[in-house]
């Protein structure tokens, strides 16, 4: 019984081990030291080589230094495993950066499968080189399909749990009180919407577990983390036609309506400044301009005051079936116009305005991106504008591209893209005047769904379908037509989703996430005080994997998603 005991135990404690990354342990070498996405590389050759790596996710890079291996002597040092990489084995060359074109003393070219806490070991000789595994990765993705696991079945209980209650205690009071009737009429589906986009903006900001495909792409595609913050300017641009036409109904006059629009503006945008100080300096001279209240700001301004100076208080959609077809475009065609003279004016500075050192219409993160073809032009036009108008200082010093690519400072909120996030929430103007006009739900959602199609289809042709190969490739750092078309498509099928649950079939209510997009402002403003403060922030002495930081991650974002339910509880909402 003891043996069978222990037996399971063990079997126990090795599911755990699993499921909580421990690196276990190794002879020879110290696993304890492992920080996370890390891995030991093992090296012997027989001749004087240098191993050099570079990695997929820095594209067009030259191969950079890792290990020098001296003949017959076994070397150890650590490796990355965030991304995958190729490797390349050089004989007489110790430069720290060789061109990806250069195979003078080129012994073999390798792309290693290397995993978290997993120790391997290279083998070079003059035949070629040879990888082994001496100790097995740990497997990082158990712990988020854990948790994925464990919030499914809470949901379905709470679900389940709320379905019988409401059958129990049958009321006619309304979940949230009196601001529910003005709540009720802007659609469920919206402040799910905004909710689902605040409470995973949350996540990301919080970390998101160390997942890189969680975050933000470093240059060029399209990450999870990617999709958060053009939804949430693209569902403002949906709640304009609905905000301004309620006004216009109650009476008010549209000077009114624009005024406030601009002390809002203001408002939000001197907030944004100030929350920059949390993250980076409060020195007069370094404080960061922009960044992503300042960006909500500019769009908001630009598409809601634009639509409240134009949108006319009575539509009436011309006569015939066409007419009625189109009836939400044809209210939103000075908005069109507007959005194509924004495209064109950002497109014609991005590929006519250069550094006089840039080339014209480079896009690229500069630095060591194309053999350093252009170090010192990071961001193209952008780049320039932003350094020159506002200064290196004041721009974001801490981007992932800065730090892979080595370039200059860029800011993925700076001012060239001030004009195509102006543009996205407009194209949200479009989709909030669809459901103003069109009263059927299918109709709703068709329209939806085809717009999603077509911005999907035009991205994807302006990115070349690829990554990096594009006239347009789909970037957020320059927040550019493309990547506001996709995101956009992404953000109508979600919104299609949400109101097919919410309103059209009623089988869900939104929750957990329709209280946090009634106060998302209020969150997201909150979220950025607290972000050092226990109890919404901790740590442990060794938080080197991604099952603790998840755990972190999850655990703040989740004290968020309480209060949202409290403050909506309370009748509490913070606008602006």
């Amino acid at each position: 019984m003891n043996e069978t005991g222990r037996s399971r135990w063990e079997e126990v404690y090795d599911v755990m081990r699993w499921f909580l990354e421990d690196p276990g342990q190794y002879q020879g070498v110290n696993m304890s030291a492992l920080h996370m996405d890390q891995a030991y590389m093992g090296g012997v050759a027989d001749q004087d080589v240098s191993v050099y790596s570079v990695s997929d996710d820095c594209f067009r890079c030259p191969f950079e230094l890792r290990q020098n291996l001296s003949a017959g002597e076994e070397q150890w040092w650590t490796v990355s495993t965030t991304h995958k990489s190729t490797w390349r084995v050089y004989h007489q060359l110790t430069d720290q950066y060789v061109s990806a074109r250069n195979t003078t003393g080129l012994l073999c070219q390798i792309r290693p499968h290397l995993g978290e806490f997993g120790v391997y070991r290279l083998n070079a000789t003059r035949e070629g080189c040879d990888l082994r595994t001496e100790k097995e990765p740990v497997d990082i993705y158990l712990p988020l399909l854990l948790l994925l696991a464990v919030l499914v079945g809470v949901w379905v209980v709470y679900g389940v749990f709320k379905l019988i209650m409401s059958r129990v205690t049958r009321s006619a009071k309304l979940r949230y009180g009196d601001k529910e009737l003005a709540i009720q009429q802007r659609l469920r589906a919206l402040d799910t919407f905004r909710g689902i986009a605040i409470v995973f903006m949350i996540f990301v900001n919080d970390g998101a577990g160390g997942y890189w495909w969680l975050e933000h792409a470093t240059w060029n595609g399209l990450a999870a983390g990617d999709l958060v913050f053009p939804s949430f300017l693209w569902i403002m641009g949906v709640c304009i036609p609905l905000s301004v036409k309620s006004a216009f109904a109650k009476g008010v006059p549209r000077w009114k309506i624009f005024v406030h629009i601009v002390r809002r503006s203001i408002v939000m945008f001197l907030l944004g400044v100030s929350l920059n100080t949390i993250y980076g300096s409060n020195m007069l001279g370094e404080i960061r301009v922009f960044g992503v209240l300042q960006r909500l700001a500019v769009a908001y301004l630009v598409a809601a005051g634009f639509y409240a100076l134009t949108a006319p208080k009575y539509y009436t959609p011309p006569r015939g079936a066409c007419g009625q077809a189109l009836k939400d475009v044809l209210s939103c065609v000075w908005c069109w116009a507007l959005a194509g003279a924004l495209v064109a004016a950002h497109s014609a500075i991005t590929f006519v305005i250069h550094d006089p050192d840039c080339p014209a219409g480079y896009l690229g993160p500069g630095g060591k991106h194309d053999d350093w073809a252009a170090a010192g032009c990071a961001g193209g036009a952008a780049g320039y504008i932003d350094r020159l108008l506002l200064g290196s200082s004041h721009l974001y010093q801490h981007s992932d591209a800065r730090n892979v690519y080595d370039g200059p400072v860029t800011d993925p909120e700076g001012i060239l893209g001030c004009l195509t996030s102006a543009v996205q929430a407009l194209l949200g103007v479009q989709a909030g005047a669809t459901v103003l006009l069109q009263r059927s739900h299918r109709a709703r959602v068709s329209r939806w769904l085809a717009w999603a199609l077509a911005f999907a289809l035009a991205g994807a042709l302006l990115a070349g379908f690829s990554r990096e190969h594009g006239v347009v490739p789909i970037n957020k750092n320059l927040w550019s037509i493309s990547f506001v078309l996709v995101t956009s498509a992404v953000s109508l099928v979600i919104l299609s989703i949400c109101y097919t649950l919410t309103d059209a079939w009623r089988l869900w209510g939104g929750g957990p996430f329709r209280a946090p997009g009634l106060n998302a402002i209020a969150l997201y403003v909150g979220h950025s005080m607290c972000s050092h403060i226990f109890p919404f922030h901790w740590r442990v002495p060794s938080m080197e994997t991604h099952a603790i930081r998840l755990l972190e991650a999850v655990w703040g974002t989740a004290l968020w998603v309480i209060i949202a339910h409290v403050m909506a509880k309370k009748k509490i909402f913070i606008t602006l």
